[in-house]
């Protein structure tokens, strides 16, 4: 009997089926497509008996982790919707660039209180407070907030979006009233300090322009103001506006501009490797992550991995399983578009690279 080999094949056969998963419940008849395309290339295989079972287990794990997910969203219902007290811990205080942007500030649920009955409860809220509202909050923080009405949002894709996001509920207060229960420790602030520290510099004497490039290209933060308007419209005519957007292109290039400087430190490629691995750590914890950006830094720990122990590492099996951790992770990643241009378009790039680069081999 010959021995079972790992091919490229056989990965995305899995990727398909956990897709099929996801989609499942939601979009039946696309499940039904993408599980039967799965089950075409498993009988055209060697090892069809062990291909079939890898790719219903990855099915079933698709559907269970969809269905987590929404389960986790829509639990404790019957708290929404109602006035309450709530204990919470300040995750973030979304910064602000434009004077009338409404304030969001991101909670951590401890208790709630709801009619002489506490509930235990560790889920993630969105606070939403008018603009002219003066804050004395800080990350880290412990509060009682008092009288808050909780609610999921009436838009449907608004609901799916905090999914995603792994948000319970959202609240919006014309007034915050609230006591403070503990602050924040030293060693907290100095944490929310180097958190913020990508956003700080822009305290320093930026135009607008050069602004609103780096806080959107290089901390990935939306903003919408007259300059970023502006900006947009003239990166469409041009038809470059996805440069505005963090995306895996400028990790790479970040990547490149480090391994040039680092090329003339009198150290190994290892430990080169491991240094830009740390410093991109940083950089992907302190600033706001998208799919792309997963995306390109997962790849990147994947195949530093490999070099580290001396594994051969392949584009394309490097990103069928970063989209399986990713999908593993959150499977309502799927759904959005950001995610399905960015992994599409990756694998026809990659794709399209090796056949050159087999044409050249056989050229040659």
């Amino acid at each position: 009997m010959n021995s079972f080999i790992f091919k490229t094949k056989h990965l995305f056969i899995i990727v398909l089926a956990m897709i099929a998963g996801i989609c499942f419940t939601s979009y039946a008849t696309w499940s039904c497509i993408f599980f039967c395309i799965s089950l075409y290339l498993v009988f055209n295989e060697e090892h069809a008996t062990l291909l079939f079972s890898l790719a219903c287990c990855f099915f079933l794990f698709g559907i269970t982790r969809y269905h987590q997910n929404r389960a986790l969203h829509f639990s404790n219902n019957s708290l929404l919707n109602k006035k309450c007290d709530v204990i919470a811990v300040i995750k973030e205080i979304l910064p602000r660039l434009d004077n009338e942007e409404q304030i969001c500030i991101i909670l951590q649920t401890e208790q709630i209180n709801l009619f002489e009955k506490s509930v235990p409860i560790q889920k993630t809220i969105y606070l939403f407070l008018p603009y002219y509202t003066t804050l004395w909050l800080k990350p880290f923080q412990k509060i009682l907030l008092k009288n808050i009405v909780l609610a999921h949002p009436k838009s449907s894709s608004y609901q799916e979006y905090l999914i995603r996001e792994k948000v319970w509920t959202t609240t919006h207060q014309k007034k915050l009233w609230y006591t403070t229960i503990s602050k924040p420790t030293l060693f907290m602030q100095q944490v929310n300090e180097l958190c913020l520290l990508p956003l700080s510099t822009t305290q320093h004497a930026f135009s607008d322009l050069t602004k609103t490039l780096y806080v959107s290209i290089f901390c990935g933060k939306k903003i919408k103001s007259m300059t970023t308007t502006a900006m947009k419209k003239s990166f469409q005519y041009w038809g470059i506006s996805h440069h505005l957007a963090r995306s895996g292109l400028h990790l790479v290039i970040l990547i490149s501009l480090l391994s040039l400087l680092l090329s003339f430190a009198p150290c190994s490629t290892s430990n080169k490797q491991l240094f830009i691995v740390s410093l991109l750590s940083i950089y992907y914890l302190t600033t706001y992550s998208s799919v792309a950006f997963m995306r390109a830094f997962y790849m990147y720990i994947f195949y530093v991995i490999c070099r580290q122990l001396y594994l051969p590492s392949d584009s394309t099996h490097i990103l069928l399983i970063t989209s399986l951790l990713i999908l593993s992770l959150n499977p309502h990643h799927l759904f959005f578009l950001d995610f399905q241009l960015s992994f599409g378009l990756t694998l026809l790039i990659v794709l399209f690279c090796e056949k050159t680069k087999i044409r050249k081999t056989i050229a040659s």
